[in-house]
């Protein structure tokens, strides 16, 4: 499923992630099966509901609930950005040093080793690193 950014379902769930409001979150995976795979975007570039949440500055309320809600719900950990650049969640986290997040994420089976970073199409690591983290 791919969710224009501007449609209101796209903006209900970005505002429950960022704000770490659970309910709200809980209450839309719910209402729209199938949620927690879709892509938000438009044609040229998409990201996953799990990118929104390691997004950054990182750091968002709840973040590590957050991402096993989505997880839970069949978020996959080790999705692509679709656009200039292949990263998964685990690049956007580590990118802003949320090692809340990060453990979170690997707790739930993210590659650390998965290509396609900003730089070099590196490692979440050397994402991290280019960023100073």
């Amino acid at each position: 499923m791919l969710i224009d950014t501007t449609a209101p379902l796209a903006q209900a769930v970005t505002e429950a992630i960022r704000t770490g409001n659970a309910a709200a979150l809980s209450d839309l995976l719910t209402a729209h099966p199938g949620l927690a795979t879709a892509r938000v975007g438009n044609m040229r570039t998409t990201r996953t509901l799990l990118h929104i949440a390691t997004d950054w500055p990182g750091h968002l309320p709840d973040g590590p609930r957050t991402v096993g809600a989505l997880v839970a719900a069949g978020a996959d950990v080790n999705a692509r950005f679709t656009g200039a650049h292949r990263e998964t969640p685990l690049h956007w986290a580590a990118s802003c040093d949320d090692v809340p997040v990060l453990d979170a994420l690997l707790d739930l089976g993210a590659d650390i080793e998965a290509d396609g970073g900003v730089i070099g199409d590196g490692t979440p690591l050397a994402d991290a690193v280019a960023f100073g983290q």
